[in-house]
């Protein structure tokens, strides 16, 4: 009886070790899908909007600070937050519970883009972060410039 408690106990040990891996595999699966889905959906916008160069949303246009459905430009993302992830339109993503994605806008030096700009410079350096129960999982960066194809 003592030898099969034992093996009782390590079989249930290594169910749960398992299922720990699975879900750290699952995780960082899943984290890229979110971060490189909301960076392709900001670098398919403007540089800047078409009416007013205010960075951020502007409200004045009929922009929201709580949705994004009508951001036409990349700085419109800047501070944007959500949790759990949501499509443009504002539907949540199914089965996203404890997920957050972050953004982060700035202009950056086009000659060192690790350098932080307080003035219009030309380019904008977007940062998207995922995370899961508060630990990031995923950060993806670009860069986008004012300059035409």
């Amino acid at each position: 009886m003592v030898i099969v408690a034992v093996m009782l106990v390590a079989a249930v040990h290594a169910i749960g070790g398992s299922a720990a891996v699975r879900s750290r595999v699952t995780r960082r699966a899943v984290a890229p899908y979110l971060a490189d889905g909301l960076m392709a959906e900001i670098l398919a916008q403007s540089y800047q909007d078409p009416v007013s160069p205010v960075f951020g949303p502007e409200t004045a246009g009929g922009e929201s600070a709580i949705s994004r459905a009508t951001w036409d430009d990349v700085d419109d993302y800047n501070g944007w937050v959500e949790s759990p992830p949501r499509d443009k339109d504002g539907t949540t993503i199914a089965g996203m519970s404890g997920w957050e994605r972050s953004v982060a806008v700035v202009w950056v030096n086009p000659a060192d883009l690790t350098q932080v700009s307080a003035t219009e410079s030309g380019a904008k350096r977007i940062t998207v972060t995922v995370r899961y129960n508060g630990v990031t999982v995923a950060t993806r960066v670009a860069v986008r410039t004012n300059v035409s194809p």
